[in-house]
């Protein structure tokens, strides 16, 4: 009897990670990062937060995955509130102000080696979609050790130029290229009704 009832808890442990899973993002934690640089002085490091969302991964097949992230401008952060202040009262900046959010669509998921992966899909900032490709790693899927839901926690990176959405602000300034990471964890969410 002990050794079906483990046999039991095994097949629910498997099935929590097998099929496409629906995760909600866990927004106290997850941010994008991004910097640039600062008259090639140093680089400029700023902070952006996920909107709550929910996004899609199957752990088995990774071309099953997909996720739409809204990331809200409010939430951008240059690390001083008079610098926030300034860059969003500055007509300059006014085109990436232009909407309320900045938005990914991801298009598809391609696993590579181990855990490591490539997520293409669409960027629409200051206005402009444009395609992406990030570089993408599954950290650890497992069960949360604080709340207990099975969580996962991804990692991605990529580099855009700024230019290429029609922020073209002080480019003699500040750098076009900027460096983007993703860090996201997702909980496993409850079933849609």
């Amino acid at each position: 009897m002990r050794h079906c009832l483990l046999f039991a808890l095994c097949l629910v442990h498997a099935s929590l990670w097998a099929a496409p899973q629906e995760y909600a993002i866990v927004t106290k934690l997850s941010r994008i990062s991004f910097q640039f640089a600062h008259q090639d002085f140093m680089q400029l490091l700023g902070t952006i937060r996920f909107a709550p969302g929910n996004f899609v991964f199957d752990a088995e097949d990774w071309s099953r995955s997909r996720i739409e992230a809204v990331l809200p401008l409010t939430s951008l952060d240059m690390g001083d509130a008079e610098w926030n202040q300034q860059i969003r009262g500055d007509r300059a900046w006014s085109r990436l102000f232009q909407g309320p959010e900045v938005e990914f669509r991801s298009l598809r998921l391609e696993r590579g080696e181990g855990q490591q992966g490539v997520l293409h899909g669409e960027l629409t900032l200051g206005g402009v979609k444009r395609p992406v490709a990030l570089q993408l790693r599954v950290n650890r899927m497992a069960r949360n050790a604080i709340t207990g839901q099975p969580s996962v926690g991804l990692s991605a990176s990529t580099r855009i130029r700024r230019s290429d959405f029609g922020l073209d602000a002080y480019l003699s300034l500040v750098g076009d290229e900027v460096d983007v990471q993703v860090q996201l964890e997702g909980a496993m969410a409850a079933p849609a009704k």
